[in-house]
C-alpha cells in the first residue's frame, strides 16, 4: 500500500506530466506552429509507469482527496489551477485535465510552460510526429517525448521524465491522448504564460 507521501509525489508528477504532454509539443523554433485548433482541449492519461512498473489510475484517489478537503481548501486549489489555465476534467475514467489555448499562443509558442520551469532543448519533425527533449528545474528533471497529430482536433503523446528522489533515480513514463472540445473555453482562462527570466 502506498504511503500518502508517495501518492502525493505520484499525483504531482502525473499532473505535471499531463500538462507537459499538452504544453511541450510546441516547437523550439518560433516558426513552428502545432497543427491543431485553438480552443478548449482535454488531455487524458492512457497509461502511467514509475520505474517501469504500472501505476494505478490516480483519478479515484484524487477525487477522494478532493472530497475530503474542506470546501474552502478545495475551492482555493481549483482556483489556483484555473488561474494557471488548467482544470481537472469532470467525470470518471482516467485522469484528465482541460486547458485553453489561443491561436496567438500556438503561433508564438507561448503554451510551452505550465509547471516545473521547463524548456525544450531539441525538436525534430517526421511527418505528423514531433519528437522533443526538455529539461526542468522544479523539480530538477529531464525528459523526452513524441507527439503524433492525428488531425487538427486530436493527438497522442508519449513522454518520459527522469528525476532524483532521495538520491535515487525516478522515471515516470506516460502515454496520453488529447481531443479538442470546442472553440469556446468557457470560464477557463488560457494557459498562463511562462514567467519572464
Amino acid at each position: 500500500m502506498r504511503t500518502p507521501r508517495t501518492s502525493s509525489f505520484t499525483a504531482h508528477h502525473l499532473v505535471i506530466s499531463l500538462a507537459l504532454a499538452g504544453a511541450l509539443v510546441a516547437g523550439a523554433q518560433a516558426a513552428d506552429t502545432p497543427p491543431i485548433k485553438p480552443g478548449l482541449w482535454q488531455v487524458t492519461a492512457d497509461s502511467q509507469q514509475l520505474n517501469g512498473k504500472p501505476l494505478p489510475d490516480m483519478s479515484a484517489q484524487l477525487a477522494e482527496q478532493m472530497k475530503r478537503m474542506p470546501p474552502e481548501m478545495r475551492a482555493q486549489m481549483e482556483a489556483q489551477m484555473k488561474a494557471k489555465g488548467v482544470q481537472m476534467a469532470p467525470g470518471g475514467g482516467n485522469m484528465a485535465i482541460r486547458m485553453c489555448m489561443t491561436k496567438e499562443m500556438l503561433d508564438q509558442n507561448r503554451w510551452q510552460k505550465t509547471e516545473g520551469n521547463c524548456k525544450n532543448t531539441s525538436m525534430t519533425h517526421s511527418g505528423n510526429t514531433w519528437s522533443w527533449k526538455f529539461t526542468c528545474t522544479q523539480p530538477a528533471s529531464e525528459g523526452e517525448g513524441s507527439t503524433t497529430f492525428t488531425d487538427s482536433t486530436s493527438y497522442n503523446s508519449d513522454i518520459r521524465i527522469t528525476s532524483q528522489r532521495n538520491g535515487q533515480p525516478q522515471t515516470v513514463s506516460m502515454k496520453h491522448h488529447a481531443k479538442w472540445l470546442g472553440a469556446d473555453c468557457g470560464e477557463l482562462k488560457p494557459l498562463a504564460p511562462p514567467p519572464k527570466p
